[in-house]
């Protein structure tokens, strides 16, 4: 059974959706950490994803949630199946890493 670090991203552009963790072969549960760099609030999204990259606001397991100045918001025990990854969209500059393991 794989661990560690599946993704780590800058997500500085709020007009396309930043894949964090791509699909595999392996189901996996994930941690998903976003950082608001910013010294102002903030909005993010995060979405699961098909094998296909397409995302759609059906996806979305987070959406415009109000992420405060330097703040964090942490999602766990998300778990993807072989077809699923996950995606983060923001309106302004945040850092997403995302952590776990495959069974």
């Amino acid at each position: 059974m794989a661990s560690g670090v599946y993704g780590k991203v800058d997500v500085s552009s709020a007009s396309t959706w930043t894949q964090v963790v791509a699909a595999s072969s392996t189901v996996k549960v994930v941690t998903l950490n976003i950082v608001n760099r910013q010294s102002s609030a903030t909005t993010v999204r995060v979405a699961l994803r098909d094998a296909a990259g397409n995302v759609t606001d059906a996806d979305c397991i987070e959406y415009d949630v109000a992420l405060v100045a330097n703040g964090v918001l942490e999602r766990t025990g998300i778990v993807l199946d072989a077809n699923n990854g996950l995606h983060v969209y923001a309106s302004a500059a945040v850092s997403a890493v995302a952590y776990g393991i495959d069974s």
